[in-house]
């Protein structure tokens, strides 16, 4: 159980909610006590609606806590063990007997980090495969070579990672379905347009076992 709590950044936003309470609320995990609490901050809401959410801050009233890590929504129920408003605003709540998880994404995907070539109408640039699942892919160009071609949603690019595919000669035909700009990095996220069956079972064969590992 620790292990799905250590998943949660000190400072990540997570969502709370409250039997009687109509809207999902939103606050800061603060930390844990392993088997003991789980803190976090106070709920902000507006000044309309802070004595109906005191109201509702008592010991042993249950909530549902829930937060997004790695494509993921993680969660547990658990009862409030103390309110505490000084010096700060913080809910000190029952460590949970476990953890729920869902799956957002239909293919598991594993953060990874290897260079690629990628090739746009004859144009090839140097980049970074930040991560990987059977459907597709994100990459990351940083620098000169994100200025050498202007992407847009859809675009087809042949995609080249010897490291991963175990191979120079293996490319992978993807199409660009998100671009996330940043100053002089530029984030693609792509899916895979045709991948032979032998490079699908190298990138199944590296995301089990990456999964296993993180799992451990």
């Amino acid at each position: 159980m620790e292990k799905g709590l250590s998943a949660i950044e000190v400072g990540m936003k997570v969502m709370v909610e409250l039997p009687g309470m109509k809207d999902k609320l939103h606050t800061r995990f603060v930390g844990y006590i392993n088997k003991r609490c789980v803190i976090t901050t106070i709920p902000l809401v507006p000044e309309v609606n802070r004595s109906m959410l005191y109201e509702h801050l008592y010991k042993g009233n249950a909530m549902t806590v829930r937060f997004i890590k790695s494509g993921s929504v993680l969660g547990f129920a658990t009862l409030i063990q103390h309110v505490s408003f000084s010096p700060f605003p913080l809910l000190f709540l029952e460590f949970p007997d476990k953890i729920e998880s869902f799956n957002l994404r239909k293919d598991s995907r594993v953060n990874c980090l290897f260079p690629v070539a990628m090739a746009l109408n004859g144009t090839t640039i140097q980049g970074a495969l930040l991560d990987i699942s059977k459907s597709g892919c994100g990459i990351g160009i940083q620098g000169e070579e994100s200025q050498k071609i202007t992407f847009e949603i859809d675009d087809v690019v042949r995609v080249q990672c010897p490291f991963l595919f175990k191979s120079e000669d293996e490319r992978v035909d993807c199409v660009i379905k998100r671009i996330n700009k940043s100053g002089s990095k530029v984030d693609l996220g792509l899916k895979f347009n045709q991948i032979p069956e032998s490079l699908l079972s190298v990138i199944h064969d590296y995301v089990q076992q990456m999964t296993m590992y993180l799992d451990d």
